[in-house]
């Protein structure tokens, strides 16, 4: 068991963020949280500047360590801080912050603004970056082939000299697993869509594309905001729900037999590897973090395979797959890998200091 205190930054409180700060603490940290919402209006950006240079002045000379989850605003005052305190501090890379792609207006090297000059000099001060997948740090060939995706921490910044780690995010496996039967015929899909851009990045128009194609199997959309909701129209047996809880997820994911990921930009996938956990056989698109976390359990394409063969695996033997889609997340995604890795940083740490 270890003691102190770290400060963990966010713009977004993800569940891979809730989970780093209950990890944090099972291992005997106070977690100082520095929430940042990504506000647009001037005031609330503004506000939240002034609030991280306050709680940053509170937290940092009593923490041990700075970790930030993603790159961008909410980053740079509490990294600066953390220089004049001499306190070692951790940029954690999950995607937007290691892309650029002109078709979707996404990615934070995309437009030579602030915004990029503040992420650059995050990364040239920052003691370390960790990148979920190894692709977020030098590239993903397939991406650019694939949609033109332009990615790679290594790739925008060829000198860069901070030291680059891949660190994936982790699965507990006691609590994602499967209790229900599976009803045959049944693909899920699980984002958090709240615009028509996420609605693209995500692969829906695929999704729908493929539940077209397969009148007798039933779709299930997951997170999905009400607005976008009324401007698609969807085919009879694609059923669209909001957002879920954790429990309500487990139960979506035991329930259903194939897991589609169809993201054209994706660090490594929370919802594939939990769905895998929860023995759902997984569809996925070859980029990124996707083909590692799929391995030969399941089926993966890239936007020239046609429909046809995509929707042909549905109809193939799949026996077992989802077994040992369950095996492999266990095997390569463990809550062990992560809490070393941030034992290591720690313990680095101290000696450094």
């Amino acid at each position: 068991m270890h003691s102190g205190k770290i400060t963990l930054i966010c713009n977004l409180k993800n569940t891979f963020v809730v989970k780093d700060i209950a990890l944090l603490e099972q291992m005997g940290y106070q977690v100082f949280l520095i929430h940042s919402p990504p506000y647009s209006d001037p005031l609330r950006f503004f506000w939240n500047r002034i609030r991280e240079a306050l709680l940053s002045l509170i937290y940092i000379p009593q923490s041990k360590a700075c970790f930030s989850w993603f790159n961008d605003y909410h980053s740079s005052i509490p990294l600066a801080l953390s220089r004049f305190f001499k306190t070692p501090f951790t940029l954690i890379v999950g995607g937007y912050d290691a892309v650029a792609s002109q078709r979707l207006d996404y990615g934070i090297f995309l437009k030579n603004n602030f915004r990029q000059t503040l992420a650059r000099w995050n990364y040239t001060y920052a003691d370390s970056i960790w990148v979920v997948h190894k692709s977020l740090a030098e590239g993903c060939p397939n991406a650019a082939v694939d949609s033109g995706v332009q990615s790679g921490i290594q790739f925008f910044m060829p000198h860069l000299k901070t030291k680059i780690r891949e660190v994936p995010t982790a699965y507990d496996s006691t609590f994602w697993k499967n209790s229900k039967p599976k009803k045959p015929k049944s693909v899920l899909t699980v984002a958090n869509i709240s615009d028509q851009r996420t609605f693209e990045r995500k692969g829906i128009p695929l999704f729908i594309e493929m539940a077209k194609a397969l009148p007798d199997f039933k779709f299930t959309l997951v997170g999905i905001e009400k607005t976008l909701e009324a401007n698609t129209s969807y085919p009879k047996n694609v059923a669209v729900l909001g957002k879920q809880n954790r429990e309500a997820l487990q139960t979506l994911y035991g329930s259903h037999t194939y897991y589609f990921q169809g993201s054209q930009i994706e660090g490594l996938p929370n919802v594939l590897c939990e769905a895998m956990l929860c023995e759902c056989i997984p569809i996925g698109k070859k980029v990124f973090g996707i083909p590692d976390a799929i391995g030969d359990t399941g089926f993966l394409f890239d936007s020239t395979t046609p429909i046809e063969k995509i929707t042909s695996f549905f109809s193939s033997e799949n026996t077992g797959l989802g077994t040992n889609a369950r095996q492999r997340i266990k095997e390569h995604y463990p809550l062990i890998r992560r809490k070393k890795a941030f034992e290591t940083s720690l313990i680095q740490d101290e000696s450094d200091g």
